[in-house]
């Protein structure tokens, strides 16, 4: 058996209330596209609250723009690179799973509740989990006349009972 994990990395571009939905199918290659395997809308902002946007609060204002404060904060390339704006990967499981060819894709959905699924890049795991081997392989016994061996094993937990 074997979960597949599947990786959203969050950027500037999505707003606090923007989520995320993975969708998949059951092993035959396809994909559902009416019921989300997430069953919720991931938020990509999870400790935001929604539609805050980052140059509210004073911080465009004019002084904290042309003047550095004696903290530093607008020293090396405060303004230029992802201030405030971490891009981390969120992780999602999903499985376990034994065996088929599994289709994965992550849609992007708003506080509206508008998912949008045009364009999104499909990814392929193919899951091949078969059960353990027996174990405890012993020979039992020769048969003279043949020369064949018999041999003796404990079956995997899954294949028995």
């Amino acid at each position: 058996m074997q979960c597949i994990r599947i990786q959203v990395v969050r950027g500037r571009a999505y707003r606090s209330s923007d989520g995320w939905q993975v969708y998949g199918g059951a092993g035959d290659g396809g994909i559902d596209w009416a019921h989300p395997l997430t069953g919720r809308r991931m938020p990509f902002w999870p400790d935001a609250m929604g539609m805050v946007g980052h140059l509210l609060g004073g911080h465009g204002m004019g002084p904290h723009l042309d003047s550095v404060r004696p903290d530093g904060h607008l020293e090396g390339t405060h303004l230029l690179d992802e201030h405030l704006y971490p891009a981390a990967a969120m992780a999602f499981e999903v499985g376990p799973f034994v065996f088929g060819r599994f289709r994965f894709a992550v849609a992007t959905e708003d506080a509206a509740g508008n998912v949008v699924t045009a364009g999104v890049v499909v990814h392929s795991c193919v899951v091949n989990s078969s059960p353990p081997p027996a174990f405890d392989l012993r020979p039992t016994g020769q048969d003279d006349a043949t020369g064949r061996m018999s041999f003796s094993f404990t079956p995997s937990e899954r294949l028995s009972g």
